[in-house]
């Protein structure tokens, strides 16, 4: 089980019902929900300016690409550039209702994504992640 999530998304239902996916599966303690890469980056400017054992870093973030205000491109190009010391902390998903292939492509082959999903969030997906040694192995050890 995952400490705390972050996820980004500007769309409430689509938080409500990955709350709900997260707390059947038993996924996770905590979620951060925030409704843009805006207000995320800000979590993480907040966080980097307490001692480390005071910071609360999300071991992932569900990120969505498509947002108003910020979105999960501009996101990622800031949070690589200010947050590099969070980078071994926190794994970052695509959770976005786009199916164009460019940009699953993109990001895919984005140093920092570690996966790309199509919403909604499913039960499956956790399943997988819970699978991939990949990912869990360093949140058990």
């Amino acid at each position: 089980m995952l400490d705390m999530v972050m996820n980004v998304d500007d769309d409430s239902m689509v938080q409500m019902i990955s709350e709900i996916i997260m707390s059947d599966e038993g996924f996770c303690d905590k979620i951060v929900k925030l409704e843009d890469g805006k207000l995320a980056l800000e979590y993480f400017e907040e966080q980097s300016k307490l001692p480390e054992e005071k910071q609360k870093i999300p071991e992932l973030v569900f990120l969505d690409i498509n947002m108003p205000v910020f979105n999960g491109w501009d996101f990622l190009s800031q949070y690589d550039k200010d947050f590099k010391k969070f980078h071994g902390r926190t794994k970052i998903i695509v959770l976005t209702s786009a199916i164009d292939p460019e940009t699953e492509m993109k990001a895919v082959e984005h140093p920092l994504i570690f996966k790309y999903i199509t919403k909604p969030l499913e039960h499956k997906h956790i399943a997988e992640l819970k699978e991939d040694p990949l990912f869990m192995t360093e949140f058990n050890s």
